[in-house]
């Protein structure tokens, strides 16, 4: 090989070496930290009482204007953190295994957003394990990156920025509400494990920017001021509760759909909304469906300023509905429906 040869692997080898490190810097630059959707489902803190409000330096670096800014251990990765979004209530909670204990109390958050109305720091052990707790003045879509400069950057935007539509979903019951008793289940617990399918299925969806909310994703209790706060709060375009039947006849059995009939909505009315719903989970999961009927008990959709149902998914005691309500195989098809029926409301309205 000549010396010309040489010089052009030699410079070949370089500008490879510094791509490389540039593609190693900007991956590292924008890891993702693992989120949950907490909706009532809070991760475990610790035994430890001890908290402090953070520091805040209020002098933001150019072009970071939007973010809030939180300095992390050296020894902190990625596998360290979990963003904990709890919209229910307004917060957001930030667990960070570390080994470095008090380091908040002389590493402040470096913010200047309005919309922080406290930011404290709650101790979880003893060896520096903390959580991160930030009280906002409102519901919003969070976005996080973990930076070469070992900082969090969170950034804040209302959910009609980011998302197309907006849907609530109420899973009945929660806690001491069980509702009806079925075939060894109760309804909450029905309602609960087609919401999180539901959940699974809405995911995949990365094409029609729909946001699913919901009020709640474990056996918790939430009040209806809570559920209600939720609509108003995430900006919603439909609302949906999932429930059961629980009449105690043996024949009554199948798929039925509520509405509100005392007011009616422009674009599309609750008893369309209701009948669209019911059609597709009843197409999805082949079962058998009872009708779309007027509410006849008070509720949340009876005050609900956008389009909203409530489907029953069956009869606890139904001689079919109630063994195949808490069959996985069943709910599944029943989420399947339930998403496609949101997406043939959207298309209604547009």
């Amino acid at each position: 090989m000549t010396d010309a040869e040489m010089k052009k692997v030699a410079v070949k080898a370089s500008v490879f070496a510094v791509i490389s490190i540039a593609l190693m810097l900007q991956r590292s630059a924008t890891k993702h930290i693992m989120i949950t959707d907490a909706a009532g489902a809070p991760l475990d803190r610790g035994e430890s009482d001890s908290s402090y409000t953070l520091l805040i330096d209020n002098n933001v670096p150019k072009g970071k204007e939007d973010a809030l800014i939180i300095p992390l251990p050296k020894s902190v990765s990625s596998d360290n953190i979990v963003l904990e979004d709890r919209y229910m209530d307004h917060e957001l909670r930030i667990y960070i295994d570390s080994r470095e204990e008090g380091f908040y109390l002389d590493n402040p958050i470096v913010t200047n957003l309005p919309l922080l109305e406290s930011a404290v720091c709650v101790n979880e052990n003893d060896s520096g394990s903390v959580s991160l707790d930030f009280k906002l003045d409102d519901l919003y879509v969070n976005e996080s990156a973990l930076t070469e400069n070992s900082t969090i950057e969170v950034r804040f935007f209302e959910p009609k920025d980011k998302y197309e539509h907006v849907v609530v979903v109420d899973p009945f019951g929660g806690g001491q509400d069980t509702g009806d008793p079925g075939n060894g289940y109760f309804e909450k617990d029905v309602t609960l494990d087609t919401a999180l399918l539901l959940r699974n299925v809405a995911d995949k969806d990365k094409e029609h920017g729909i946001k699913l909310y919901f009020t709640r994703l474990s056996d918790s209790d939430v009040g209806l001021e809570k559920r209600e706060a939720l609509i108003e709060d995430s900006g919603a375009d439909l609302f949906v509760e999932l429930s059961c039947d629980g009449v105690q006849d043996n024949a009554y059995n199948g798929m039925a759909s509520y509405y509100n009939d005392r007011f009616f909505l422009r674009r599309l009315s609750n008893a369309e909304f209701a009948d669209i719903m019911l059609r597709s989970c009843a197409l999805s999961a082949s079962d058998e469906v009872l009708g779309v009927f007027p509410e006849n008990e008070e509720g949340i959709i009876d005050k609900c300023p956008v389009p909203a149902a409530r489907i029953s998914l069956g009869n606890v005691y139904g001689s079919s509905d109630k063994d195949r309500l808490s069959d996985t195989s069943y709910q599944t098809k029943v989420s399947e429906g339930l998403y496609n029926g949101i997406l043939e409301a959207f298309e209604v309205m547009e």
